[in-house]
């Protein structure tokens, strides 16, 4: 029998992640997660980065593309289909290059708002975009 190490963060304390909503050419990029799931790109923080390294490498990594962040977003927590609690920082964010996906993912790329919002899997993030699109709107 193999025996397998807890997984981080199930002790109680979340696994820290950041992520990023990012505005490009045409919308609002979407990755979709071999569970199915449509979703923003985010990851979990590698030993010595920031919250907002991890962020601006996990849309590189995830989404193929450069961006720079605009404002900070809210905090979404969840327990993944793994039973470990996760704790995602997120930022609004933009860029001008084209989506190249990771092989981890099936499907991505940048989508008009209204259709995003109707893809996107999880309420919370329902909700984060609708604040990254306020504060985008409020951006002289």
């Amino acid at each position: 029998m193999t025996s397998h190490s807890a997984p981080q963060g199930d002790s109680g304390t979340p696994v820290l992640g950041a992520g990023g909503v990012v505005f490009g050419p045409g919308g609002v990029l979407l990755v979709r997660y071999r569970s199915g799931a449509w979703a923003f790109p985010k990851g979990h923080v590698e030993p010595g980065e920031t919250l907002l390294q991890t962020a601006l490498r996990e849309v590189q990594e995830e989404g193929g593309v450069s961006a720079s962040v605009l404002h900070p977003l809210t905090i979404t927590r969840y327990t993944n289909d793994r039973g470990v609690s996760r704790e995602i920082h997120w930022y609004a964010m933009q860029t001008l290059g084209t989506p190249v996906l990771e092989d981890t993912f099936s499907e991505g790329g940048f989508f008009a708002p209204e259709e995003a919002a109707q893809m996107l899997s999880y309420p919370e993030d329902r909700q984060l975009l609708l604040q990254a699109l306020h504060l985008m709107n409020a951006t002289p």
